[in-house]
């Protein structure tokens, strides 16, 4: 069976014969992309620079880059060939080096990890090697990796943190290793990283050659670089999330699709046995090769449920000592993202609540209305395939949007692979939306936009539905007014439960930094139904005043029902709450 012409987005007629012109245009294209890897690289080396302090050999690399960088960028306008075999693989040659050498240094001269997830990983594979069960085992000595500990934990809304394994367990499997051999410092960053350099590399080999230039900027990208190397634990599933949906629907078409007829759900099952975030891709490729089976006169449920299969076996076969080993510890640890009731966090639509714009948010409404809009996407690529074959993945971060917990790695991490998945599938010239035809397009919009509909709804009732009503009322500061030292606040219960808040207290856009105790002691507070208190706040650690000209709130949560309800913004100017 012989595979159709690769098409990107939408399906149009086939073009007509290159001439000249779109040759020429063509050309242009690859030394401008090719300009832009160059001027990436020459931009590492100028970030490089100040870190000559930190490492006396910056003071020779970071010049090196930025020299290499002009002659890059002219090198690509000068030679006769400009996107050559050689030239390409130096270009990519050059990007590993400007990305793998800066945070190289980075990573060696760092003494302390910058999130819980790489700190805890990094304990777990210790733990092990001492023949313990990481996952019933506390992860509380990760305190000693983290500097300060309350700005990186992962905070719960009942006042605690997570202090155990919260990941399956290829993601601190892949440490061992490491660890068996000696290295001890900052493992889980060199991991990282070491994973997006392979990443890097494998966009580079699996995109077409003429699109060469898009994943060396990729691998060069700042948003990427910087999470990977400096506690990002995300980076370890990305080269096998790459692998398993490059060319995914070649799946079963036996020695037609070569390699890419097995290898996608063996890769996938890696990915899902060291992160939760690729689980999510499963259904769709399920769903997505049912259809495909379809189209080409097979059975539907064959080649979908063979590949389910190897998925899961893959996964189990990671994970299976440990489920051996405390089956109720590792089901706990590895679903409890799904099961324990975080704090809010990150760039999704909680930031409206976060940031005092709507007063507050029902936690577990805003998960159903990330569960709606996931059923939203899955009809749209059901009804719209194969058009929506292309797009899906890029299109499921959105989903990731909605819920309490939207950071920004949910966001993008999924990137790299939604590329390669985007320029390698099928989509034959002749292919038409699922929906064929007028007469089905109404029913499918309904299909869709029911579960949309549902899921703003939903949105509406849980961002209207904080159960506090919080007003400052005063501060305290030190002399200088540069310490904040305490904060009192007049809360409400308007609803018709008792509730006991847990309080935070926001003074920048980063990640949530530990609760505030009450200056009582006499340790959290019962506030009845439609009951009204006034509280003295004080923070369990060092804590700088807001900067001149800033905002900044108060944040109360509670359990039973999940919710967050926050004090209108507050305005700090002249070392005075305003």
């Amino acid at each position: 069976m012989t595979d159709h012409p690769i098409r990107l987005g939408p399906v149009t007629p086939d073009p007509a014969p290159a001439d000249s012109v779109p040759a020429a245009a063509n050309a242009v294209l690859q030394k401008c992309g090719w300009t832009l890897v160059w001027f990436g690289i020459l931009s590492s080396g100028l970030g490089m620079w100040s870190a000559w302090s930190s490492w006396p050999g910056a003071a020779v690399i970071a010049p090196l880059l930025i020299f290499g960088g002009f002659v890059g960028m002219a090198a690509v306008w000068l030679v006769a060939n400009p996107v050559s075999r050689v030239m390409q693989w130096v270009g990519l040659a050059s990007a590993l080096f400007a990305v793998g050498a800066p945070q190289a240094v980075g990573i060696h001269v760092r003494q302390y990890y910058t999130t819980d997830s790489a700190a805890f990983n990094q304990v777990a594979a210790r733990i092990l090697l001492h023949g313990k069960n990481p996952y019933a085992s506390s992860m509380a000595s990760a305190s000693s990796l983290l500097n300060p500990p309350s700005h990186f934990w992962t905070y719960t809304v009942d006042g605690g943190h997570v202090t155990q394994v919260s990941y399956p367990a290829a993601s601190f499997l892949l440490q061992v290793p490491a660890m068996v051999l000696g290295f001890h410092h900052e493992i889980a960053d060199w991991m990282d990283l070491g994973a997006w350099l392979v990443t890097g590399v494998l966009l580079f080999v699996l995109v077409p050659a003429s699109l060469r230039w898009l994943s060396v900027l990729v691998l060069l990208a700042s948003v990427f670089v910087g999470m990977f190397s400096n506690g990002g634990t995300d980076a370890l599933y990305l080269p096998f999330l790459v692998v398993a949906v490059w060319r995914w629907d070649r799946f079963g078409t036996r020695r037609a699709a070569g390699i890419a007829g097995w290898i996608g759900p063996l890769s996938l099952g890696l990915a899902c046995a060291i992160k939760q975030s690729p689980w999510f891709c499963i259904p769709f490729l399920v769903v997505g090769l049912s259809l495909e089976a379809r189209r080409r006169g097979q059975g539907p449920w064959r080649i979908p449920a063979r590949y389910l299969a190897i998925v899961v076996a893959v996964f189990v076969a990671c994970n299976l000592p440990f489920i051996l080993w405390g089956p109720r510890a590792w089901v706990h640890g590895t679903f409890l993202p799904f099961t324990e009731p975080l704090v809010a966090d990150g760039q999704g639509v909680v930031t409206l609540a976060l940031h005092g714009l709507t007063g507050g948010v029902d936690l577990t409404l805003l998960s159903v209305a990330g569960a709606l809009a996931y059923v939203a996407l899955m009809a749209a690529f059901i009804l719209w395939y194969p058009r929506m074959k292309v797009a899906w993945l890029l299109l499921l971060p959105a989903v990731l949007f909605v819920p309490g917990r939207s950071l920004a790695s949910y966001l993008v991490d999924l990137f790299p692979a939604a590329l390669v998945a985007a320029l390698t599938v099928v989509v034959p010239a002749h292919a038409t939306p699922e929906t064929g035809g007028n007469r089905r397009r109404w029913p499918a919009g309904v299909a869709v936009g029911i579960p949309v509909a549902a899921a703003v709804a939903v949105g509406v009732v849980a961002f209207t539905s904080a159960p506090l009503q919080l007003s400052v009322d005063g501060v305290r500061t030190s002399r200088a007014t540069q310490r904040l030292l305490a904060v009192t606040v007049t809360v409400r219960n308007l609803s018709g439960h008792a509730v006991t808040p847990y309080f935070m207290v926001a003074i920048d856009s980063g990640h949530p930094s530990g609760f505030w105790s009450l200056v009582t002691g006499k340790g959290p507070m019962v506030l009845g139904p439609r009951a009204t208190a006034t509280v003295t706040l004080h923070p369990n650690y060092f804590t700088w005043s807001p900067n001149h000209g800033g905002y900044w709130l108060v944040e109360a949560y509670t359990s039973s029902p999940n919710t967050l309800s926050t004090s209108p913004l507050q305005f700090w100017t002249l070392g005075r709450a305003q």
